[in-house]
């Protein structure tokens, strides 16, 4: 989910939240978890402006695991690492997946129609449709794959991944993953072993992250993302190669402490405790009211018009004047919400009186012409058809004669003033909903259903992010929100969500996926969004409009697409359901989510389906199992049932069994959609959470069963017996001998000498007491004195830019110029054809990127400097292609030249000359030398030769015989 402008306004308010992510500076954390659609998105369209854009499958899937790599080596897990990807989502989360892909259809179709247009030449590929990051797809089935082979590969082959537990949430588990990540958070803390001190990590793009973590109230929890630049352009390519991007860390535990002082004014004011984490949990609720993906802004309430500290002011005031707190852990105080809209309430008639005042000023310009921005274009369109608009707006030009007839004016005039306000106000807010909601009579019981609405909403958000779904068919009906003045006796209000469940892939893709998507659907259901004779076409308009509603980016419009009726979506699809493919079967559905561990006993090979790409993995060390999202597990490694406890229950056992078993079945119906029928036995169980090796006497080892603290209740019925499964046994180890046997490889994780690679030696004279011997080798460092001492022999020498020009004959002008960008576009300066234009500078500085190329320039704080690798490149430039030194000489102030002037013959074939110029300088060495930061200290090749010479040296005499 996103907060538009959310993330920014934050950052600017509270400046010291984030810190950029600088290596070996990291803070440890135990646990770390990825909303993985974010890096999915990245990965396959990374500017979808260019329509150009193509990229393969196994490109996409290669990026995405490199991704996942990065970000693991940043953080460092200890114990966990969550990768959940969007499963299907709750219905309200689903109406604003449909029109973001029913808006990126439209925008892509546009985008290519405009570059036919203009005569640009479009691969014969077909383009990558960003809308296949969808549950259900065969790209998401595919990618799941893909994923599993990573994580076994990275299990099986990496040290830093064998200590921890990777979860898989792919998209075929519900939910969306940002909320499956926090379903597992709650899980966890119910453990009786849970650490409450455990160390959490986030990742994800969205600016709500902030308000889920805020909602764990866990102490240790930080956020991970990318560096946002605000006010960048639209179409600037995003940074896709993880190295190149800089990575910020947002600490939850120091935005406590902002929330903590931005509300401290209430301390001394309030009658009951000051409570930071209820203080806290308002704090989230209040981020509701400004819009979501699940319900839209109230009316004039944007971030950017300063909502929220208006939204800060008003609690500020009024809680003194409430019993307590708005958000009780997820559940609305009504009355307490009540009061508080009340007062922030006032906004809408201040905002009107703005709009009211410069009216009043208008209407004394023009005469008796009163101008309502609102009501009198609606009575303007209606032709004064509505007796009492008309009414209103006679009376109105009455008041606007009496106030000409003279300055004084009566307590009765006043009055009639008020009275006029308050009307026009009334029908400022009646034209709103008829003009954006359609309806004809806005009436107190259309009113009621608004405001009704709206605290469901409300409702169903606070729950959705504190304890999970509570309806999987419950959505907000409308595209606009109500006023906040029409947001009243809610007090009152009994909420009550029918918890339903969630859709089947194939369905949510058929309500979300406009039409030119529909290849992603199977072939059966593809004529449902295209056929005039489908009883569901109304849902897939080939047009549709948008509305800003007072936003300002197009991307924030509101889409005016019908909302999909679920009971006319399923009947549609009924009589099609059984055409599907058995692929296309396996891919409709619902399953667990997937952990996996390392286990050195385990080794067995396992087969790629990408072979050319990802080779196969000889020796897999990797176990798994499903988990139900919380906490139900089947476990696909034991060999034996874990230990059963029967007994005969007193009254008292008697009760709590009847408190658990409608507890389990609670659980089970609503949670898992299963109905368990009468529980007669509930079995009381301990689950096996893994093995360890353990010495014994007489250098005897076995392996000893380990066993989770937490005693989980299952219904008997649910109880699965004699599972076939692969049993580990017969790779056991049976002594200390078997477990270390000479010639071995070991490596030193303690002192001294940490990190030292070993050989296990013989050890049968000590190996009865538990010990083994080895031999480390200790590498021996090479000396480097000498060469840091006569270092600067060996770097590159640098000049300044007025020096090389002195040698090459030119202008400094034109060496800064040229060892930066130069532009040239098609057709003159006089006549330009299009917009395109190609880069033929030298690219060996960036100063607003503060980037330099090693070797061949450097910056100082006064000047760049030059090698002569410089001079020799722009030397063989001016050789070839004096003509465009001698134009952008001529033209020193211009920020693009165009090939008819450069080369103005008829006979001279400017694109030509271009085309020759970039293709020179990408098969030049210096095309493939990477840029670096100018605040780096960087080597030089020379010297690093030297050291790998060194290196060399004590390798060979080590090895000498």
């Amino acid at each position: 989910m996103g907060v538009p402008k959310f993330y920014r306004w934050i950052s600017e308010r509270y400046p010291c939240l984030s810190e950029v992510v600088k290596e070996h500076q990291i803070p440890e954390f135990d646990n770390l978890y990825l909303d993985m659609n974010g890096i999915i998105h990245q990965c396959s369209h990374p500017n979808d402006e260019d329509v150009h854009f193509r990229i393969s499958e196994e490109k996409i899937f290669a990026d995405i695991f490199h991704y996942l790599e990065v970000l693991f080596r940043i953080i460092k897990p200890r114990k966990v690492f969550f990768m959940a990807v969007d499963g299907v989502a709750p219905r309200a989360k689903m109406n604003q997946q449909r029109g973001r892909r029913f808006r990126s259809a439209k925008e892509a179709e546009d985008k290519i129609k405009k570059a036919l247009e203009k005569g640009e030449v479009l691969p014969s590929e077909a383009r990558f449709d960003s809308n296949c990051i969808t549950p259900g797809t065969d790209f998401m089935a595919r990618l799941q794959e893909q994923l599993k082979y990573f994580v076994n590969s990275k299990l099986s082959t990496d040290n830093a991944w064998k200590g921890v537990n990777v979860y898989l949430s792919g998209h075929e588990t519900p939910g969306e993953g940002e909320h499956k990540i926090m379903e597992f958070i709650r899980w966890e803390n119910t453990k009786p072993d849970h650490d409450p001190n455990t160390r959490h990590c986030l990742y994800g793009l969205d600016a709500d992250l902030m308000m889920l973590g805020l909602t764990s109230h866990e102490p240790h929890f930080s956020l991970l993302r990318e560096e946002v630049r605000f006010g960048g352009k639209k179409n600037q390519k995003r940074i896709t190669a993880p190295e190149e991007t800089t990575f910020h860390l947002l600490h939850l535990s120091l935005f406590r402490e902002y929330i903590d002082y931005e509300f401290s004014e209430v301390k001394n004011k309030i009658s009951f405790e000051y409570d930071l984490e209820r203080i806290i949990d308002d704090w989230i609720l209040m981020g509701f009211l400004v819009g979501n993906d699940f319900i839209p802004h109230l009316p004039h309430l944007h971030i950017n018009h300063d909502a929220l500290p208006l939204l800060y002011r008003t609690y500020i005031s009024v809680l003194p004047t409430l019993g307590g707190y708005l958000n009780e852990n997820g559940h609305l105080n009504l009355g307490n919400f009540e009061k508080y809209l009340e007062k922030l309430s006032e906004f809408d008639r201040e905002h009107f009186n703005e709009v009211f005042v410069d009216l009043k000023w208008f209407e004394s310009k023009v005469g008796n012409k009163y101008l309502n921005e609102a009501a009198g274009l609606a009575a303007e369109e209606a032709h004064c058809k509505d007796s009492r608009k008309k009414d209103l707006k006679d009376s109105l030009c009455l008041a606007a004669l009496d106030e000409d007839r003279g300055p004084s004016r009566g307590f009765e005039e006043d009055g009639e003033e008020e009275d006029m306000f308050e009307a026009e106000f009334r029908q400022y807010k009646r034209t709103y909903y008829m003009t954006k909601m359609g309806v004809e009579v806005v009436s107190d019981e259309f009113l009621a259903n608004q405001a009704l609405c709206y605290v469901e909403g409300i409702q169903w958000i606070l729950h959705y992010y504190y304890h999970g779904v509570q309806s999987w068919s419950w959505y907000y009906p409308h595209h606009y929100a109500p006023f906040l003045s029409d947001v009243r006796n809610i007090a009152h209000l009994k909420l009550t969500f029918d918890m339903g469940k969630p859709f089947m892939p194939f369905q949510q893709l058929l309500g979300v996926l406009p039409s030119a998507s529909k290849d992603l659907l199977p072939q059966s259901y593809r004529h449902l969004m295209t056929s005039e004779s489908s009883s569901i076409i109304e849902y897939y308009p080939l047009d549709f409009k948008t509305d800003l509603n007072g936003k300002q980016q197009e991307w924030e419009a509101v889409v005016l697409i019908p909302f999909i009726d679920e009971r006319c979506l399923l009947a549609a699809m009924e009589p099609y359901n059984d055409h599907m493919t058995k692929a296309e079967k396996a891919r409709n559905r619902h399953t667990q989510c997937a952990v996996y561990s390392y286990h050195a006993e385990l080794d067995y090979p396992s087969t790629s389906t990408l072979p050319d790409l990802f080779p196969n993995i000889m020796h897999c060390h990797v176990r798994f199992f499903l988990e139900e999202p919380a906490g139900m597990q089947k476990l696909y490694d034991r060999d034996s049932p874990p230990p059963t406890k029967v007994t005969y229950l007193s009254d008292k056992e008697q009760k709590d069994w009847v408190k658990d078993v409608q507890g389990i079945t609670e659980h089970f119906g609503k949670r898992k959609g299963i109905t368990v029928n009468e529980t007669a036995v509930v079995l009381y169980t301990q689950l096996l959470t893994g093995r360890k090796y353990v010495p014994g006497q007489s250098g005897q080892v076995h392996l000893e069963k380990q066993w989770s603290k937490q005693i989980l209740p299952f219904p008997y019925q649910t109880i699965v017996k004699d599972i076939k499964a692969f049993d580990s046994s017969s790779t056991r180890f049976k002594t200390l001998e078997e477990l270390f046997p000479p010639t071995t490889t070991v490596f030193m994780v303690g002192n001294p000498y940490y990190g030292a690679m070993g050989e296990v030696q013989e050890s049968s004279d000590v190996i009865k007491e538990g010990r083994v011997r080895v031999v480390f080798t200790v590498p021996c460092e090479p000396p480097m004195e000498s060469l840091i001492q006569n270092q600067h022999k060996y770097c590159v020498k640098y000049s300044p830019g007025y020096v090389l020009a002195s040698r090459l004959g030119i202008t400094g002008y034109l060496v800064s110029r040229f060892s930066g960008s130069i532009f040239v576009g098609r057709g003159s300066k006089k006549n330009p054809h299009g917009e395109q234009k190609a880069n033929v500078g030298l690219n060996l500085k960036f100063n607003k990127k503060n980037e330099e190329v090693p070797g061949y320039t450097k910056r100082t704080e006064k000047e760049w400097l030059y090698s002569v690798a410089v001079e020799d490149l722009m030397a063989e430039y001016l050789d070839r292609f004096s003509e465009v030194f001698d134009l952008v000489s001529r033209n020193s102030h211009d920020d693009v030249f165009y090939e008819d002037d450069i080369w103005p013959g008829v006979d001279q074939n400017g694109a030509e000359r271009v085309k020759e110029i970039t293709s020179w300088l990408k098969t030049h060495p210096v095309a493939d030398i990477a840029r670096a930061s100018c605040d780096l200290q960087i080597l030089d090749t020379a010297i690093v030769e030297q050291i790998e010479e060194e290196v060399a040296k004590v390798t060979r005499a080590h090895w000498s015989p």
